[in-house]
């Protein structure tokens, strides 16, 4: 990569952490996810600030220095309490889970492996040296890198319209029984989380269309009905 789409990516970097840190403070998001915003635009910053030294020997309005996303220990919550078997519902707790598909078409694969590149340097360079060098090689990892440097969910993907093109999507409610765990080295061919188990069941769905395939918009929500059955009057 030249070293002026170094500094653009950079430059992209900042703006792209300015609009989520600010997202983050109108979301009225914890402290551990303000926190995290602000060292990505920290960081971020700083390697605007490096690149321009080093190119053109000029410095911005910027005096900053790398931080760690874990430097602040006052910020980080206590640790969640994860259930480790079935959700009693004799107080009528109910369990339900909500999975989200959003297609997205990617004009320009090269330039989206230059952002995450970018992203995982700026978000790396304080922790792990070695990895935050590394380029990202592929549009999997890529999608991987910008999910992670921004607030860790695929709402993060909303700060690139032009690289991630949203298609159509589908939300859908389905009725468990059992809560989702992680083993501490979970098997890749384990069953599929995303599977409904035998006596568990769709309860809602909502088709987002996209109406526009050449222009960027807002899906348009298509609800159905509530799934009909048995399975649906218990919830």
């Amino acid at each position: 990569m030249s070293t002026e789409a170094q500094i653009d990516a950079a430059l992209e970097a900042v703006v792209t952490a300015a609009r989520r840190h600010r997202a983050v403070l109108q979301s009225g998001a914890s402290e551990e996810r303000i926190w995290r915003a602000y060292v990505a635009l920290n960081n971020a910053t700083v390697r605007y600030d490096d690149l321009i030294s080093e190119v053109y020997d000029e410095v911005t309005p910027w005096d900053c220095e790398y931080l760690e996303a874990d430097g602040d220990p006052e910020s980080a919550p206590p640790a969640p309490i994860r259930p480790t078997g079935g959700v009693p519902v004799g107080d009528g707790a109910v369990m339900v889970s909500v999975r989200h598909r959003r297609d997205y078409v990617i004009p320009e694969p090269t330039r989206l492996l230059t952002l995450a590149t970018e992203a995982r340097r700026t978000s790396w360079a304080a922790v792990d040296s070695t990895h935050a060098a590394r380029p990202v090689t592929d549009v999997g990892e890529a999608v991987n890198e910008l999910v992670q440097a921004g607030d860790g969910t695929v709402a993060a993907l909303d700060a690139y319209p032009e690289d991630l093109v949203p298609g159509n999507g589908v939300l859908v409610v389905n009725a468990l029984h059992r809560p989702l765990t992680f083993a501490e080295a979970p098997a890749s061919d384990g069953p599929d989380p995303l599977l409904l188990g035998p006596d568990e069941a769709q309860l809602y769905r909502m088709d987002e269309e996209i109406v526009d395939e050449d222009s960027i918009e807002e899906p348009v929500p298509a609800p159905r009905d509530p799934v009909p059955g048995s399975a649906a009057r218990l919830w």
